[in-house]
């Protein structure tokens, strides 16, 4: 995001140069930044601070709009507040986003009061985390004001009134950061997403955001090695040629061996996205903390045991009416896509009436559920293994993790539910028991419409919807796990896209993203929506009748099944035939 914009202003200088017919030779020499410092903001903001005989009004909309000016502590934006205890403000408390100016009501509703009212689209809370709001939702904030020297001044801001600004305003001054921490089950980095300002100190807000904490939705799947109660030792993370030193200050040091590489790797993978920043020290009350296995500056995930698991090479499956076909992911959309399946091929043949299939992270095993929607069957190789009763209906399409574990929402008595099949613990003299149901309890009464988990296995995305289909809702919650993999509960869900009014289905499309299948309004076609966990969600090419989502790799080659039994293919912002089909299974990774 930020990448486009800065190649955008240099080819802008470049243009403008070369129109000249050089540089220029008059200006005067200027230094520039200290090693570590941050790049400014490419576009720079220059309100107008208050003029003479402004009304309540004015004042207010000025203020206002100089929230977008950040330079030197909002100093602008702050000549609108009078000089008053009371007129203290905390412009990074909080942002509110609207679209634009068309958006934004400024009124007066009694003397010395005015009121301002937006339509918002999303919100940064002090955390920085971003959240799309529903449609329609409203922002308002009631300003005190008086006279200063014959002159309207601001003397009282609502508590709960950080920043308004625009979308425009929000993405050039804002990015998105992943804070990360350690999965549960494995020796894996697990993020987080968060949104600052790309300004000067952004290495410490980074330090202080995984200062706070495993997130709620979170909570079971991932853990951090930070020391309760730890926190900055000098309220800052100092710059030096690259390297940010991290000193905490801390009660109870980590002492194992294994819990310091995780909380190395924790620090390094976060605060290295701060721009100048290729190197961490960390310390503990001002000494060195010594890593196992690492050096003192640490530069490398790998050198503290974080390495990053490939999937294996699997191809993905076609279905067209009972018979099922590998395809070359990189000859998707070719001609000879369909060629008859060679002779010995370890596919089955799906009976009609089996529907929703799923495909496992070895590409060995094939899921599916019944034409009513109460029974649940694998395909192991070419052999049917037993259907198993679930105890519900309304099944969802089933879905593997990278464990495994085969798992498939729906509805029973007394509200939605989610089960688990444990297909690694099989063998030929121990079939597995029925499956089990994941504590949901924050699902109620709705019914699983679609779920997927993440490529890390410690997430899942799903889709519900009230008892009448109606009230779509998409949810992210960690999973907490046995010892031996199996999931018995999913955490307090991170609930995102208000905004959508129908989902269908979702897909990862990488560790922070979903595309999700659905649309806004009554009137638009069906189309994946990217859906970042944290910010706002952006639209891919629509594709009338799309009901299933999937994806060879990424965002740039999702796979689309429409309801005439065509298979389609992403390119670029466009769809390419894969053919008939009414499936394309893709092995969970």
């Amino acid at each position: 995001m930020r990448a486009g914009r800065l190649a955008a202003v240099a080819c802008v200088a470049a243009l403008a140069l070369s129109a000249c017919g050089g540089l220029a030779t008059s200006s005067p020499v200027r230094p520039g930044l200290e090693v570590g410092d941050v790049q400014a903001n490419e576009v720079r903001v220059l309100p107008a601070g208050p003029s003479d005989g402004s009304s309540p009004v004015d004042v207010v909309t000025g203020f206002i709009r100089a929230g977008a000016a950040t330079d030197d502590d909002y100093q602008v934006a702050r000549s609108y507040l009078a000089p008053s205890p009371e007129s203290t403000w905390r412009p990074d408390g909080s942002v509110m986003v609207f679209t634009d100016e068309s958006s934004l009501t400024i009124t007066q509703v009694r003397p010395g009061v005015v009121r301002a009212t937006a339509k918002v689209t999303g919100a940064i809370d002090a955390s920085g985390r971003y959240a799309e709001r529903a449609p329609g939702s409203v922002a308002q904030a009631d300003f005190g004001l008086r006279q200063v020297g014959g002159q309207w001044r601001i003397d009282r801001v609502p508590d709960s009134f950080g920043t308004w600004l625009s979308e425009s305003d929000t993405d050039r001054l804002y990015d998105p950061f992943r804070v990360y921490f350690e999965s549960a089950t494995a020796r894996q980095l697990i993020p987080d997403i968060r949104y600052f300002r790309l300004a000067s100190g952004l290495a410490t807000r980074l330090a202080r955001a995984l200062l706070g904490g495993v997130p709620a939705y979170l909570a079971g799947a991932v853990r951090t090695e930070l020391p309760s109660g730890a926190r900055l030792a000098v309220d800052a993370v100092p710059i030096d040629s690259g390297t940010a030193t991290v000193d905490l200050a801390a009660t109870n040091p980590v002492a194992d061996p294994a819990q310091r590489q995780a909380l190395a790797a924790q620090v390094l993978a976060t605060v290295t996205q701060a721009p100048g920043v290729d190197k961490v020290v960390l310390q503990v009350d001002g000494t060195t903390l010594q890593v196992p296995g690492a050096p003192t500056s640490l530069d490398s995930l790998s050198a503290l045991g974080f390495l990053t698991e490939t999937a294996p090479a699997v191809k993905p499956v076609l279905r067209t009416g009972t018979s099922l076909v590998r395809v070359d992911p990189e000859q998707v959309g070719d001609p000879a896509r369909n060629a008859p399946r060679p002779s010995g091929s370890n596919l089955p043949d799906i009976p009609e009436g089996w529907a929703y299939l799923a495909l496992s992270r070895t590409g060995q095993e094939i899921a599916a559920v019944s034409g009513d929607r109460r029974q649940l069957s694998r395909w192991r190789g070419t052999t049917q293994l037993t259907v198993s009763e679930v105890d519900g209906d309304h099944l969802s399409s089933p879905t593997y993790d990278v464990r495994d574990i085969l798992w498939v929402g729906g509805h029973a008595p007394g509200g939605g539910r989610i089960w688990v099949l444990n297909t690694s613990a099989q063998t030929a003299d121990r079939p597995p028991g029925p499956p089990a149901a994941v504590s949901v309890p924050w699902l109620g009464d709705r019914m699983v419409v679609s779920l997927r988990v993440s490529d890390d296995g410690q997430r899942v995305a799903v889709i519900s919807t009230n008892p009448s289909g109606q009230d779509p809702r998409l949810d992210v919650a960690g999973v907490r796990r046995q010892p031996d993999g199996t999931p018995t509960a999913l955490s307090t869900p991170l609930t995102l896209a208000p905004s959508l009014t129908l989902m269908r289905d979702a897909v990862w499309v990488d560790d922070s993203t979903l595309a999700v299948l659905g649309r806004k309004s009554a009137n638009q076609v069906v189309r994946p929506w990217f859906v970042p966990l944290g910010g706002p969600i952006t639209a891919g090419p629509g594709l009338a009748g799309a009901v299933a989502i999937t994806t060879v790799s990424g965002e740039r080659q999702l796979v689309v099944t429409t309801d005439a039994g065509e298979v389609w293919i992403r390119a670029g912002n466009s769809w390419q035939s894969v053919g008939k089909g009414t499936g394309f299974l893709v092995a969970a990774r």
